[in-house]
């Protein structure tokens, strides 16, 4: 019997592996396809309430929020770090502070303190309007609304605030501003010295 002689091999068609660049190319299509299928169910996802979205009124549980004074909140959101708020579109007189005990209180600023809380902590409804940057404390700033209705322009209106619009202008909400110069116009002059110059005073004070 003959010996049996090996076959030649033969290449299939198709058989030839595919080069690396086309196993790459395959692996960016498919990430491509995956971030964009992700990004529009994130369209689809609402963001959370405490979301700082910049000029969207955000609703607030009155609960959650404490006031500091007369111009400045702090709200504990349930899922989030707490937010201090410094309202804008005022200032209202200063009140003693146990972080700096050397810091006096001004007239008026127990009471605007108390009719922040009064009015705030007794809202059915608050809801946060929040301007694009926080100040350089790192507060964010924005309008607080009580029951729909702008608190900046109820604390001009009250005598627990003077108006700051003319001095920083409408901080990019000018519908808002223009209800607390509004108010101020009304009101007229405010029955206790600019906050502003009693800083300036008592700064002036400590470093003689």
């Amino acid at each position: 019997m003959g010996r049996d002689v090996p076959r030649p091999f033969r290449h299939r068609p198709g058989s030839r592996r595919r080069p690396w660049w086309g196993r790459l190319r395959l692996v960016l299509i498919l990430a491509a396809l995956a971030f964009l299928a992700y990004r529009e169910w994130r369209r689809g996802v609402p963001a959370p309430r405490h979301a700082p979205a910049a000029l969207t009124r955000v609703a607030v549980d009155p609960k959650t929020v404490w006031v500091d004074d007369g111009d400045t909140i702090r709200i504990r959101w349930p899922d989030a770090p707490a937010e201090r708020v410094r309202m804008l579109g005022i200032d209202a007189p200063e009140v003693a502070n146990r972080r700096y005990p050397d810091r006096k209180e001004q007239d008026h600023g127990a009471e605007a303190q108390a009719f922040a809380r009064r009015v705030v902590l007794g809202a059915r409804r608050l809801e946060l309007l929040r301007a694009r940057r926080p100040d350089r404390y790192g507060r964010t700033l924005g309008y607080l609304f009580v029951d729909g209705r702008n608190f900046s322009a109820m604390a001009v209106e009250a005598h627990m605030a003077e108006s700051t619009v003319g001095r920083f202008g409408d901080e990019g909400l000018p519908d808002q501003a223009a209800e607390v110069e509004a108010a101020a116009r009304r009101a007229g002059p405010p029955p206790f010295e600019s906050p502003k110059e009693f800083r300036d005073r008592a700064a002036g004070r400590e470093a003689g």
